[in-house]
């Protein structure tokens, strides 16, 4: 089965009419996975967007509401020649896939701490080992809305069904920033500890 077609399953599964797939979704664009038996990913790198409508998590703000990022969703998915990420979740929920292969969005990095290590990815190549989901958020504090974390749990979930993870641990769940990036000297990412979206996860479980 094509990675794409059970990737499209479980995100259908997990996540409803919340997931919308942006057009050819389902490209090669950089060449296949390379991090599984099978050519899987072995994690979801998680990003914020460093820009966002609100910083509200008050689902009336009408930053809150559907289409109010949509300048950020399109600018990810169609500013380079591929998407600058697998996936972006809005702050109404909503889980766009904009790419079930590898696209540009780790960029040079390393995991120097366990328990990332063990994911063996090998330096600057997290884009075809890793999926990436953009948090659509200014990054400044803890600002993830109630129905925003439901969607990344969710999501996490769905990528851990199509890639046969069994479960989603949070070495499953590094960030671009605290434990990609930063290694090597570039940017700090999103404001939550990885207790914290562990919690999100056994939460939605």
């Amino acid at each position: 089965m094509l990675y794409s077609t059970a990737l499209r399953a479980s995100l259908t599964a997990q996540l409803g009419k919340r997931v919308v797939f942006y057009p050819k979704w389902y490209h090669d664009w950089l060449g296949p996975w390379q991090g599984r038996a099978g050519r899987k990913p072995v994690a979801l790198l998680l990003h914020h967007t460093a820009g966002a409508a609100t910083t509200s998590t008050n689902p009336a703000n009408k930053g809150n509401l559907k289409g109010a990022n949509q300048g950020q969703v399109d600018y990810i998915a169609r500013h380079f020649s591929a998407p600058a990420s697998n996936f972006v979740a809005d702050r109404d929920g909503t889980v766009y896939c904009l790419a079930a292969y590898p696209c540009w969005h780790s960029g040079v990095g390393a995991f120097t701490t366990v328990p990332f290590m063990q994911l063996h990815v090998p330096t600057n190549r997290g884009n075809i080992w890793m999926m990436g989901v953009e948090i659509v958020s200014k990054g400044l504090a803890p600002d993830y809305t109630a129905k925003q974390i439901a969607s990344l749990a969710d999501l996490a979930r769905a990528i851990s069904e199509a890639s046969g993870w069994g479960g989603t641990p949070t070495f499953r769940l590094p960030q671009h920033g605290k434990d990609w990036a930063k290694p090597l000297g570039r940017k700090i990412d999103i404001q939550y500890t990885h207790a914290q979206v562990q919690k999100w996860m056994n939460k939605a479980a």
